[in-house]
């Protein structure tokens, strides 16, 4: 069974290209006890640059992903950071009593879902969850602060404006308008997510063959070179180094 590995929280999810006979041979001889899924085509390997096997991706409480590489580059410091603010049970091992909490975490209903985990005793994890649920309010609202102090006003403008809408009645919804103002009357803010833009579009394309990555790295050489790239830049330098991987796994 080939990996490509997803933490959140404390949880970690098992992803193969391989079949399900296969998988499931190798989950029962190994008695592995986390949750798996099936990347047939290796759409998610090419998302994530993998370029060896195994590969690890750490995505924080806050869904960033923080970490993507091989298994030995990341530190028990790094993990202690990610995992801050995370929910201290996987939804599937929550308690049937936890239900509407889970509901309204799915719907990114953030009031709602504190409102009902106020409403579970200490045996169904209730204090517990809901301090999570806070935590993980104030991370996201964070996120968003941050994404702008350093340049990435897609990533702020998009996070804030979400928050705007899944926060409504917490205190947290001023904190995240005032996010999605600011990138509006910042005057390099148009510019760079113009750019952020165009390097997301290769991203998502994912290019395999040897012709369409030259092609993407010409483009995203382009982008460097824009006098108000910004953080357009640093996000296309990441895409390039990932493509260069691929063209010499290729050779």
């Amino acid at each position: 069974m080939q990996e490509t590995w997803g933490s959140k929280g404390l949880s970690i999810i098992g992803v193969t290209d391989e079949g399900k006979g296969d998988t499931e041979k190798w989950i029962a001889a190994k008695g592995a006890k986390y949750a798996y899924g099936y990347d047939k085509g290796g759409a998610l390997a090419r998302f994530f640059g993998v370029t060896g096997i195994p590969h690890v991706v750490i995505v924080d409480a806050t869904g960033t992903i923080v970490y993507a590489g091989g298994a030995g580059g990341y530190s028990d410091e790094l993990l202690a950071k990610a995992t801050a603010g995370a929910l201290p049970k996987p939804l599937w091992e929550w308690s049937p009593a936890a239900k509407g909490v889970k509901s309204a975490l799915l719907k990114r209903q953030y009031k709602l879902a504190i409102d009902e985990a106020a409403k579970l005793g200490a045996s169904d994890d209730g204090p517990t969850i809901k301090a999570a649920v806070e935590s993980m309010v104030k991370s996201k609202v964070e996120l968003a602060r941050s994404a702008y102090a350093k340049g990435d006003f897609l990533g702020a403008e998009s996070l804030a404006q979400a928050l705007s809408k899944e926060l409504d009645g917490l205190p947290e919804k001023a904190e995240a308008q005032k996010v999605a103002e600011d990138v509006k009357a910042n005057a390099d803010a148009a510019e760079v997510i113009k750019l952020q833009k165009q390097v997301a579009k290769i991203r998502e394309k994912a290019p395999t063959k040897r012709k369409d990555i030259e092609s993407a790295l010409e483009d995203l050489a382009r982008i460097q070179k824009s006098p108000k790239a910004g953080y357009a830049a640093t996000e296309a330098e990441q895409l390039v180094e990932q493509l260069r991987a691929a063209l010499k796994k290729d050779r």
